[in-house]
């Protein structure tokens, strides 16, 4: 079965299934005609049935035929659901350009200045831009908006969709350097590539936000953050631009995945900073956003929502609210799962671990049993990494010997994908894992101490990295021999006040 047929099928309902079949069936001209039975062999995942009894060529064919009736009816379906007013906009212009066709100018330009009265209600310039395409091209007739006016008016347009349009180019030049960097380890400096593109696809910074081009600008933002392991310095100039747009016309069903999605990247970019109650402020207003228009995207960012929210918790010392936030998604890894549920799991282990429920932490990792490939494809390096490390930090806890050797081996012949860049300093740490595993007596010496000290480039406790923090309280807490979610809390500087 063809990814792109599996993905069409996904996205449409029994009975929608039923209707597509119904949708062949009349179109069929010859009653031998096989697409039928393909696309019912290939919603049991069993195309190969038909493959085997007709031949590989043939059924090539045939499945590219099906799939492109599959394209053009799953694109009805989503129309016909679809009541957004992006979606009510592009049927007026066609529906207008149709009416010009007919020489119904009248109505022609009556559609088009409703559509463009909708169109600049959330600044949606792309479709303004073809709005004014029409008018100017029809502007000769006398029934036409005066033609000096709607010249002036595309001008002004053309500005705002050529800034958003450059804001794309850039946002796709950083995200690909930011990718190329991830998988091949090469230069990154994220501050000098976001100014040299913001001059090279000349951004004009005057020019009015929406959710989208804010929450692009903040995803750049907190990888900058990601890359340095460093969020302390991180400008959030763009949180004031919510202020303005938030409860305004662009705060519609439209936008509201970015509006999500933004507050989202600066709630985490404030967990990050250690800043948690400011954190948690913006994940109450990411569950607002999540709950409008009949909770359309709650479900797709519940994980997030929750996972950052545990975090948030678990290191303000509060470890029962974490757990409680975590169980509510409770979902067993069984074949697919997203990608914010295994940034949950992960969360989880953590917290099992920290608690010392070393056998919850052992039975939740051993459901992670995709390779290391597929991690790193569809999650990343950070997480499979921090995966690794909870790994030999749980079998070290359970005092199995074997296990920790072959996993730290593993890692230290994979040193050159893991260790590099922002990860650079988890090497350091390997190292330190290693000395006290085949040592462990010598962890309390004012030498492996001192060896430690010397080891990590500390910056001070409000900079450094949460998650190098998680990972060397274990470490500390060996050498200082306290409780770990005691000595994780000290490091944070959450202790005290808890």
């Amino acid at each position: 079965m063809s990814n792109t047929a599996k993905t069409l099928l996904s996205l449409l309902s029994e009975n929608e299934k039923l209707g597509f079949q119904y949708h062949l069936k009349k179109r069929n001209k010859r009653p031998d005609a096989r697409n039928i039975q393909l696309f019912k062999d290939l919603q049991k995942d069993q195309g190969y049935k038909l493959q085997e009894e007709i031949g590989l060529n043939a059924y090539n064919v045939l499945n590219k035929r099906l799939t492109d009736r599959l394209i053009d009816y799953t694109a009805g379906c989503i129309l016909a659901k679809e009541n957004t007013s992006e979606v009510e906009i592009m049927k007026l212009i066609i529906l207008s350009r149709k009416l010009f066709s007919f020489k119904a100018y009248k109505a022609a330009f009556k559609l088009l200045q409703l559509a463009k009265k909708k169109a600049s209600k959330i600044q949606h310039y792309h479709l303004l831009n073809e709005i004014y395409h029409s008018l100017i091209e029809h502007s000769y007739h006398e029934y036409a908006p005066d033609q000096n006016e709607v010249i002036s008016e595309f001008q002004l347009n053309k500005k705002a969709f050529e800034n958003q349009s450059n804001l794309n180019m850039a946002y796709a030049v950083i995200r690909k350097e930011f990718h190329d960097h991830e998988r091949q380890a090469a230069p990154f400096n994220l501050s000098t590539i976001i100014e040299d593109n913001f001059k090279k696809f000349n951004i004009q910074t005057d020019v009015g936000y929406n959710f989208k081009s804010l929450y692009q600008i903040a995803e750049m933002t907190d990888i900058s953050g990601a890359l340095r392991k460093n969020y302390f310095g991180v400008d959030l100039f763009f949180e004031q631009q919510i202020k303005k747009i938030k409860g305004g016309p662009l705060d519609n069903e439209d936008q509201l995945i970015y509006h999500i999605d933004l507050v989202y990247l600066i709630a985490h970019i404030y967990f990050r900073k250690k800043d948690f109650d400011q954190s948690l402020a913006h994940l109450d207003n990411m569950m607002v956003q999540m709950t409008r228009f009949n909770k359309r995207y709650y479900t797709t960012r519940i994980a997030k929502h929750q996972t950052l929210f545990a975090l948030n918790h678990n290191f303000k010392g509060n470890y029962e609210v974490a757990e409680t936030a975590l169980d509510i998604l409770s979902t067993p890894i069984k074949g697919e799962i997203s990608r914010e549920l295994l940034q949950a799991e992960l969360a989880r282990i953590m917290i099992h671990i920290q608690q010392e429920e070393l056998l919850q932490a052992k039975k939740a990792l051993g459901a992670l049993k995709r390779s290391d490939s597929w991690y790193m494809d569809n999650i990343g390096t950070e997480w499979l990494l921090n995966k690794k490390f909870i790994e030999i930090l749980l079998h070290i806890e359970l005092g199995n010997t074997g296990l920790v050797d072959s996993r730290v081996n593993s890692l230290m012949r994979k040193k050159e994908a893991f260790f590099k860049g922002s990860t650079a300093q988890g090497l350091v740490f390997l190292k330190l894992i290693k000395t006290y595993h085949q040592n462990p007596q010598l962890v309390t010496s004012s030498e492996f101490m001192a060896k430690v000290e010397k080891a990590f480039e500390w910056k001070p406790t409000e900079e450094e990295d949460l998650f190098l923090i998680s990972f060397y309280a274990w470490l500390k807490s060996k050498m200082t021999k306290q409780p770990l979610y005691e000595t994780t809390l000290n490091l944070v500087g959450t202790l005290q006040s808890n």
